[in-house]
């Protein structure tokens, strides 16, 4: 037979953060099990390589500059 629980205010607040807190950490791995799957993905890897060198060498444009372009 299930037992009634009367939870106070104190408790209900509690209730919400333990929620709150889980929905954040939740999110968080995910992420991480994204960036982990990206640093196991050598395309993506070399494709992030490569993109790190085209802003060193100054071959990329601002977005709004793009933009401004495309509007002429």
């Amino acid at each position: 037979m299930a037992k009634t629980v009367h939870l106070d205010e104190e408790d209900r607040k509690l209730l919400a953060e333990t929620k709150q807190k889980l929905d954040e950490a939740t999110k968080l791995m995910g992420e991480l099990v994204e960036t982990f799957e990206i640093l196991r993905d050598p395309e993506m890897m070399k494709a992030i390589e490569e993109g790190q060198a085209d802003i060193k060498a100054g071959r990329v444009q601002e977005l709004r500059t793009l933009l401004k372009e495309d509007a002429c």
